[in-house]
């Protein structure tokens, strides 16, 4: 898929739109956000790579072939995009799971809940609600309105399903966000995002909490581009490790040993519990004698950041499936079940093998009932 070089806003109607398009990203809760014209990530892109699909994207691996690089190009009409709008949000400490009753009526069984004193299985807070489409739906809201607000400016009407919306994507995210000024990579390897605050006139640093470790980002392209010179002033890319400084709570949370202090962050895939709670293969015996009652994801050196921040008045009711799960009921399910269990939620998703949710309750299980016995 391929198109011609996108229709570019000159003067003043360029940087009103670039204003407008803060401002509803400000208005749909965004934690952060910037605009990138497309020379700017598109220098991202060449020095980065796009993601594999065959890993876990939160954490994710660069594809460094060149037909894999045209490929996604193509896909996505990239020669045809414009300008990039780059977005965190902060997401919940915590999410109450999916009623039964509303599974029901979207044809979903009921959640798996467990009772007091039963063995459970634990899910990392970014996936306990699935806010990447949440991510994407206040995204579509941001280009609704654009949509509409250029069409009445007698500007060129772009329909909604034009501006393309991503998170957890093949898109170097991290690297994007960095470029757009939204803050720097911890020494954990994740982004610690500083706030925004847009109105129609300026961009300015708003109190407490300045910064969180506690996002996920988007991107949405436009469907147009904008001189860089009309863009309004980001913040300049931070280096990484500018919030941490000599701070290494994440490494010593680590019980794998996959985080380092370096003078860059360190982090090695082949060593991280979240990397393996997806993945269907033997647990090397380090990671297996560090496993606790992780389901999905792990939040250790999160928990240990101190600009780990979740946002408690933030909301999501897409893919809500809490904090824990029955561990019994997880580990006696199919492939089939699991997967029509978890549907709709932030583990549905492709590279997270039904057997490997299976095998870490199951080993959530065996740890249980060898604490019990050492008791």
């Amino acid at each position: 898929m391929q198109g011609a070089p996108p229709s570019v806003l000159h003067g003043e109607a360029g940087a009103r739109t670039a204003r407008r398009l803060l401002f509803h990203a400000h208005h749909q809760g965004f934690f952060s956000y910037a605009l990138l014209g497309k020379d700017e990530w598109e220098r991202v892109l060449l020095e980065r790579g796009f993601v594999e699909e065959d890993v876990d994207l939160e954490r994710g691996g660069v594809s460094e072939t060149p037909h894999a690089f045209q490929a996604v190009r193509m896909r996505y009409g990239l020669d045809a995009a414009g300008a990039m709008l780059v977005v965190a949000l902060r997401y919940a400490p915590d999410l109450a799971p999916e009623p039964a009753a509303a599974r029901a009526a979207r044809g979903l069984s009921p959640l798996p809940l467990p009772e007091a004193g039963k063995p459970v299985v634990t899910i990392g807070r970014f996936a306990r609600g699935n806010w990447y489409r949440e991510i994407n739906a206040r995204l579509a809201a941001c280009a609704a309105a654009m949509s509409t607000e250029m069409a009445t400016a007698g500007l060129p009407f772009f329909p909604p399903k034009r501006w393309q919306r991503f998170s957890n994507s093949r898109f170097p995210e991290k690297g994007l966000a960095v470029a757009a000024g939204l803050g720097s990579i911890g020494r954990n390897g994740l982004l610690i995002a500083e706030a925004s605050r847009v109105t129609t006139t300026t961009t300015a640093k708003v109190p407490f909490p300045y910064a969180s470790s506690a996002v996920l980002l988007g991107l949405m392209l436009l469907p147009f581009d904008i001189e860089e010179a009309l863009m309004p002033r980001r913040r300049p890319p931070r280096t990484a490790l500018s919030f941490c400084g000599n701070c290494r709570r994440c490494v010593e949370a680590c019980p794998t040993g996959a985080l380092h202090v370096a003078q860059q962050p360190v982090f090695e895939r082949e060593r991280c519990i979240q990397y393996y709670s997806s993945q269907l293969e033997t647990l090397p015996a380090f990671i297996e004698a560090s496993w606790q009652d992780q389901l999905y994801g792990c939040d250790l050196c999160l928990n240990a950041c101190p600009y780990f921040r979740p946002d408690p008045e933030a909301y999501t009711d897409r893919g809500a499936i809490g904090g824990s799960l029955d561990a019994v009921s997880i580990a006696r399910m199919s492939d089939d079940q699991l997967r029509a269990l978890l549907k709709g939620s932030s583990l549905d998703q492709k590279w997270i093998a039904p057997g490997a949710l299976r095998r870490n309750a199951t080993l959530a299980l065996r740890k249980r009932g060898a604490s019990r016995e050492a008791q």
